[in-house]
């Protein structure tokens, strides 16, 4: 069964990171030149929060009220990574499972969630595309109605995610996916 499959397998494990210490504008021009939206920093090997291309956008907004008129710079004399990163960063264990997993991430306001050991060393990064793409793979025929219904769904939700992810953080497709993971949500 595909929820029980141990998130070892479908994790990123060389996530692009950043470490503590570096600029916020190192952060963001990893978010910028990158197919990815949340980025882990790291002390050492040791996971201390998590950025996304969201915490950026809103911080630029928040210093003039115009994101496209604050440069790197001013960021970078102004506020540490620390100062924006998300802190409490929900995590999944390396033991856990896909399920383990997909009900962190369902419990919404991230699309990412790291995999980390005992002492919070950074293994990888699970994404709710790996998720989906992962449920995918289990074989329809063998299920029953209610779960290829879900299955259709699922698939929805997987397109939507990669439509998404290749947009660019557009507001529409950001509204797009929410909708079909709601349908999913709604459904079982």
């Amino acid at each position: 069964m595909p929820l029980s499959t141990p998130i070892l397998q479908i994790i990123d494990r060389d996530p692009i990171t950043v470490d503590v210490k570096q600029k916020v504008s190192d952060a963001a021009r990893a978010l910028s030149t990158e197919r990815f939206h949340h980025l882990p920093i790291l002390n050492g090997r040791r996971l201390v929060g998590m950025l996304s291309a969201m915490d950026l956008l809103k911080l630029n907004a928040s210093v003039t009220g115009d994101p496209d008129a604050v440069t790197s710079d001013f960021i970078d004399r102004h506020y540490r990574l620390e100062d924006v990163m998300q802190k409490d960063v929900i995590t999944v264990s390396d033991r856990a499972t896909v399920g383990d997993a997909a009900r962190a991430l369902s419990a919404g306001g991230f699309h990412a969630v790291p995999v980390v050991d005992v002492r919070d060393n950074l293994f990888g990064v699970v994404t709710t595309t790996d998720l989906v793409a992962h449920m995918l793979e289990a074989p329809a025929q063998a299920l029953p109605a209610a779960e290829q219904q879900r299955l259709q769904l699922l698939e929805r939700v997987y397109q939507a995610a990669q439509h998404y992810l290749h947009s660019g953080m557009a507001a529409q497709e950001h509204t797009r996916l929410e909708r079909a993971i709601e349908a999913v949500r709604a459904a079982g």
